[in-house]
């Protein structure tokens, strides 16, 4: 029944893929072009699982996995620039800076050149849970680092695009993929990608290609009163979600909380199913990653002085880097 989903949800990459691949000759973008790449190997993903059962275990089943991994590797990081292309497409201000697309870049040729070097270095063994494949034959411990780092870009880009033009389709498909995968939900992760690349596909055919030089003009024909008015109202929607924020920590907080009783629950003598703390740990984590990112998106590095807000950003940011490299060295305790 598995494998029926899996072909069900390659086709449907396929499909999302030659949308892509016909946005990105007509527009001749090659933003759009790599993420047509990127759909196209979650199709092959989806495909592969799906028919190991066909080919069995053995040699042909164990190269077609390493070539999952390899175009994973490859593609997953180009999202970013993807995310870049869409973002100054849609006149994303700070989009246009040098300093974003040399990080961008930068982020995108280390993660394919480390991810490419893991997965053609390592062996693979059989994995048979539920459906038949090859991982990965190495000890990982912590999240996956090159899919994080890419929703985050995604975020922020998201972010940006729903401030500046009121699209959210992006930002959707972004908290979607990394919710999905977050709660290692299996299958579900899988939905999670397609509703990244649906969002990607929309988020494209609403704002075509847009070079500097018409991003430029564009700006200088609006009136500025209008332009005031523009960016009144994007002031607004920036603060709203701003406030919306702040409401996550919480929320963040109450699972915590949640999640350390359930840990502790032998030493507090109670009685918790083990689901509980793997579940609020989850959301803990995929929330605190998020409204990390969106805190970084709204006060960025603010200059060091002796005031409140500035140490609480900064304390923010600390408990943030310790969280996640606490779940990078799993086992080691605190």
């Amino acid at each position: 029944m598995e494998s029926l989903f899996y072909g069900a949800f390659a086709v449907i990459n396929l499909i999302i893929t030659i949308g892509l691949l016909r946005l990105a000759i007509s527009q001749k973008s090659l933003g759009l072009g790599f993420a047509a790449m990127a759909g196209f190997g979650l199709a092959y993903d989806n495909a592969i699982i799906g028919s190991g059962a066909f080919f069995g275990a053995g040699d042909t089943l164990m190269q077609l996995n390493m070539g999952r991994y390899v175009i994973h590797a490859i593609t997953t990081p180009l999202l970013i620039l993807t995310g870049l292309v869409l973002a100054r497409n849609a006149s994303v201000g700070w989009s246009w800076r040098r300093s974003i697309a040399i990080i961008a870049g930068l982020t995108v040729i280390g993660f394919v050149a480390y991810d490419s070097m893991t997965y053609l270095s390592n062996g693979y063994v059989l994995a048979d849970e539920g459906m038949l494949r090859y991982v990965l034959d190495v000890d990982h411990s912590g999240p996956p680092l090159a899919p994080i780092t890419t929703m985050s870009f995604m975020i922020a880009f998201g972010i940006g695009l729903y401030i500046q033009e009121r699209s959210w389709w992006l930002l959707a498909g972004a908290l979607a993929m990394f919710m999905a995968a977050a709660m290692q939900l299996g299958i579900i992760a899988n939905v999670g990608e397609i509703l990244l690349m649906i969002s990607v596909l929309l988020t494209a055919r609403a704002f075509p290609k847009l070079r500097y030089a018409g991003y430029q003009a564009a700006i200088a024909a609006v009136p500025a009163d209008e332009r005031n008015q523009l960016a009144e109202a994007q002031r607004g929607r920036k603060r709203k979600m701003a406030v919306g924020n702040r409401a996550l920590a919480w929320v963040i907080f109450v699972s915590l909380a949640i999640d350390t009783v359930a840990y502790y629950q032998e030493a507090l003598g109670l009685q918790i199913d083990s689901w509980v703390h793997l579940t609020f740990s989850n959301i803990y984590i995929m929330l605190f990653f998020i409204h990390a990112v969106a805190s970084l998106y709204f006060y960025g590095i603010p200059k060091l002085r002796s005031h409140i807000r500035v140490v609480h950003v900064y304390i923010g940011y600390g408990v943030f880097v310790f969280t996640m490299v606490s779940q990078s060295l799993i086992g080691m305790e605190p």
